[in-house]
């Protein structure tokens, strides 16, 4: 019943015209942005096809072989309905397995007909969060050889792309209309992956539907919905913050330019955009919330993931996080606004506890006047979570950071990790997923003992150096550099006062200095341990 409800609501809004064989003015027929040539739709899901025609009018709709007679396969996949009073219809057709030999969909209405080619069933992901999802290939490190080996006919893109700017510069008069959650991403059709299509796409999401496609042999779909800066706020629901959720409440409350509650940094921005705008008197979209911004709380929620939940997935891929680090009471809240959105979303989408991976904060330096000391806080915090809410994971990116960048150029390695830790988790393939993990500390006389899972093959450094990374901290909290060194699956710490510490700690700087990684390559995340502790897994 929720999910009847979502759809009702998002269809009547959630369009951008694809254009009729027979234009009708009277009798339009639409198809929500979603749908297009080229498109994946999700295998294993009843396909749940939508739009927009004249009220009564009926609409039908078959999805064939084009090389097929199709009698009996365009009988199975047929079907037809009539258009609501609002205008809108829905129509859902059987499931099917994955197919990568593309199949013709096609929409009649009142002699209208829309014909998508090119449909394929497979695997439907959704890439969202800031600026490192949104991050181009083209200014990866390694775009040119990525980008001369693109072309991938069972891979498809769908790139929604903000219509507004989120640099320090004033919105104009003529973009107004784009503040509206209907017109804010840019329309844009799906496209198989090639050097022109994978060019301006997600890096991440690329070379992580590169992979997982040529290891399954699955048709991806990857439909990317990141925005620069946004802040986690912004992704949620307000409805979703229930009782008990105190921390949360104060987000959704009032006008966002001027609530403490939110990141200072993000409410400035918004002024940049905006206050020429209301200085020259122009009327700004809005709610009880205020004006509409990216980065008002709810707000790419109601423009980005409201406009996809009629369309099944397999999962979501997460990159978000440097605009919630910016102070310790920020990263504390996140820890209780990532398991709501995950959670609301999930919900939101109807198809239970969909797989919800995410990259970890990287590394990067307070030399240049960043705001990161509050890194490694945030990236501990995320390991917990990940260990904590269920089918969620998390690749980490520590090593591959910049000292003054917040936008590390190396995406390849990133995204490769997230696909490894969707290749482990949901299709099950027998791939080393995550980085060592520490299990338990152990006091052996003058040294301490840590013990690590994930480590089958035993432990190693990046490029065979001395391990480093690690520190101790005294019952004052001053930390203090420890000597490690690696033994199997375990590290030793010499501890001659085993009495005086009370915590160990690694890679526990903005830029992390650690070095822990498993035969396979993949690096430990950063972490906090009381020594009379242990983490059980």
């Amino acid at each position: 019943m929720l999910m009847k409800q979502v759809i009702s609501v998002l269809i009547f809004w959630a369009f951008r015209v694809i254009t009729p064989v027979q234009a009708n003015a009277q009798t339009p027929l639409k198809l929500a942005d979603v749908f297009g040539s080229g498109m994946v739709l999700q295998r294993d899901q009843p396909l749940r096809i939508y739009g927009k025609a004249a009220p009564g009018a009926a609409v039908s709709i078959r999805l064939f072989n084009p090389t097929d007679s199709g009698r009996k396969g365009q009988k199975r996949n047929k079907s037809q309905t009539r258009v609501a009073a609002d205008s809108t219809w829905q129509i859902t057709l059987t499931a099917q397995g994955a197919n990568a030999k593309p199949q013709i969909l096609r929409i009649i209405s009142q002699g209208d007909t829309l014909t998508l080619t090119n449909v394929l069933i497979g695997d439907v992901w959704v890439c969202a969060g800031q600026s490192n999802m949104a991050f181009m290939l083209k200014d990866d490190r390694f775009a040119a050889a990525a980008l001369k080996s693109a072309a991938n006919a069972n891979l498809g893109l769908l790139n929604w792309q903000p219509s507004v700017s989120v640099y320090n510069v004033p919105y104009k008069v003529e973009e107004i209309p784009n503040l509206r959650p209907e017109n804010f991403y840019r329309p844009s059709g799906w496209e198989a992956a090639d050097s022109t299509s994978a060019r301006n796409f997600s890096a991440v999401g690329f070379y992580f539907g590169q992979m997982v496609q040529r290891e399954t042999g699955v048709p991806v779909g990857l439909i990317t919905v990141a925005v620069g800066g946004s802040p986690a706020e912004a992704w949620l629901r307000p409805e979703a913050v229930v009782s008990g959720q105190a921390e949360l409440k104060p987000i959704f409350r009032g006008n966002w330019f001027a609530n403490e509650s939110l990141e200072p940094w993000c409410r400035e921005r918004g002024h940049q955009n905006l206050d020429s705008l209301l200085v020259g008197g122009s009327t700004l979209p809005g709610d009880s919330l205020g004006i509409n911004h990216p980065f008002k709380p709810g707000f790419l929620y109601r423009a980005g993931i409201e406009s996809l939940l009629g369309l099944p997935i397999r999962g979501v891929l997460w990159y978000q996080g440097e605009s919630n680090a910016l102070s310790l009471r920020r990263t504390q809240q996140h820890e209780q606004l990532f398991p709501a959105l995950v959670r609301d979303w999930r919900a939101q989408w109807g198809q239970g506890a969909f797989p919800f991976y995410f990259c970890q904060l990287s590394s990067i330096g307070t030399e240049k006047g960043y705001r990161s000391e509050y890194w490694p806080e945030f990236r501990d915090s995320q390991r917990r979570m990940a260990e904590r809410i269920p089918n969620v994971a998390m690749a980490v990116t520590s090593d591959v950071g910049h000292p003054s960048d917040v936008h590390p150029t190396d995406k390849k390695t990133v995204g490769k990790r997230l696909a490894r830790v969707a290749l482990a988790g949901t299709y099950r393939k027998k791939v080393a997923a995550r980085g060592p993990s520490l299990q338990k500390i152990q006091q052996q006389g003058n040294r301490l003992v840590l013990t690590f899972k994930d480590a089958a093959k035993g432990l190693r450094t990046q490029n065979d150096q001395p391990l480093a990374g690690f520190e101790l901290e005294d019952a004052a909290g001053v930390r203090h550099p420890a000597e490690a060194i690696i033994s199997g699956k375990n590290v030793f710490i010499t501890n001659p006062q085993s009495g005086h510490w009370q915590r160990v700690l690694y890679g526990w700087q903005p830029f992390s200095g650690g070095n822990l990684q498993n035969a396979a390559g993949l690096p430990a995340s950063t972490f906090q341990m009381k020594i009379d502790q242990s983490i059980k897994h």
